[in-house]
């Protein structure tokens, strides 16, 4: 028999079970600490924790979902009527039982009854993937066969770090003297206001509550005009940044000795093709490999070529999957 119990019921201090679960098969590729599983589901708004499952079948559990809704001070449109699967994995020595279908059934129920329209597989807030990972292609079929489409793809990318490589800044083609450097306390205003008024959505999310407790790492490099304003930005990580402030870039930094991650970036839209983004990225290169990086993600991203100039490849592909309900 099987049964279907939330993660309320289950309780966060069951948690490691559910990381066990998931790196009995998938450790060596994607591994999920249980640090990291409590800040991308307990630790994040949106999270539905009553309605995110787990089946369990003779006492073990043999599979989950965990689904979300986009929860925050800052409003995005185009989120208002989605939902997220964050994650759905049943043991494979268990599937054709029919529980991955439950899973998936309790789940589009749920959204349902809020009034969503739109489901996606990943790409949620504090997210483990942007979508189906082309290591689980043979998995596509699965979701096809239940309604899922699959518009376009993503990637991750990677940098393998090489002690001896020289990576040099390019001159500002407007000749202006831009200061690029750490945010700083003093920067945060004018950060606020560039987010507002460039990226008013995620990004600017992803920075408030990078911000909240009053913490200032590393981890936000930015690019001052001579005004003193903020016009560009990167967002960096490294083997310093807590488990709470990481990016997705880090997401799977236990299976790397020591992994640095980059992303996103964004420029003023009125000071693009300046060399501005250029030049923030070699900074971040040129201190993730100070701090002893051994390799560098990129995450969620298309623009391949542009990243190619800093000797990045793709290192993962996504199947971006959603379906109207």
């Amino acid at each position: 028999m099987i049964n279907y119990v939330s993660f309320k019921d289950f309780g966060k201090e069951r948690i490691v079970n559910v990381t066990n679960l998931w790196n009995e098969e998938f450790g060596f590729m994607y591994p999920i600490t249980p640090e990291l599983l409590k800040r991308n589901t307990y630790d994040t708004e949106g999270f539905t924790a009553e309605h995110s499952y787990l089946a369990i079948m003779d006492g073990e559990i043999v599979g989950f979902v965990i689904n979300k809704i986009f929860s925050h001070q800052i409003k995005i449109a185009k989120y208002e009527d989605t939902g997220f699967i964050s994650l759905i994995y049943v043991k494979r020595k268990k599937r054709k039982l029919g529980i991955g279908s439950e899973l998936l059934n309790l789940s589009l129920t749920y959204f349902k009854s809020l009034g969503i329209k739109k489901v996606h597989l990943g790409s949620d807030y504090q997210n483990f993937f942007p979508g189906l990972p082309k290591d689980f292609k043979e998995e596509l079929p699965w979701f096809i066969k239940r309604g899922f489409i699959s518009p376009y793809e993503t990637n991750d990318l990677i940098h393998h770090v090489n002690n001896l490589e020289i990576i040099n800044y390019k001159p500002f083609k407007d000749n202006a003297n831009y200061q690029i450097k750490f945010l700083g306390k003093e920067d945060i205003p004018s950060m606020l206001e560039f987010m507002e008024t460039n990226f008013p959505g995620r990004w600017l999310a992803e920075l408030l509550d990078y911000l909240k407790d009053d913490y200032l790492g590393n981890e936000y490099v930015v690019a001052i005009d001579e005004q003193k304003r903020v016009c560009g930005f990167v967002r960096l990580g490294d083997k310093n940044t807590p488990t709470a402030k990481i990016a997705y870039s880090l997401t799977y930094r236990a299976a790397f000795p020591h992994l640095g991650g980059i992303g996103p970036i964004g420029v003023d839209q009125n000071k693009r093709h300046l060399n501005i983004a250029y030049n923030l990225l070699v900074f971040a290169i040129k201190y993730l490999i100070s701090e002893e990086t051994t390799d560098i993600i990129i995450d969620w991203t298309n623009l391949i070529s542009f990243y190619r100039q800093f000797n990045f490849q793709i290192w993962k592909s996504y199947f971006y999957l959603n379906q109207e309900i």
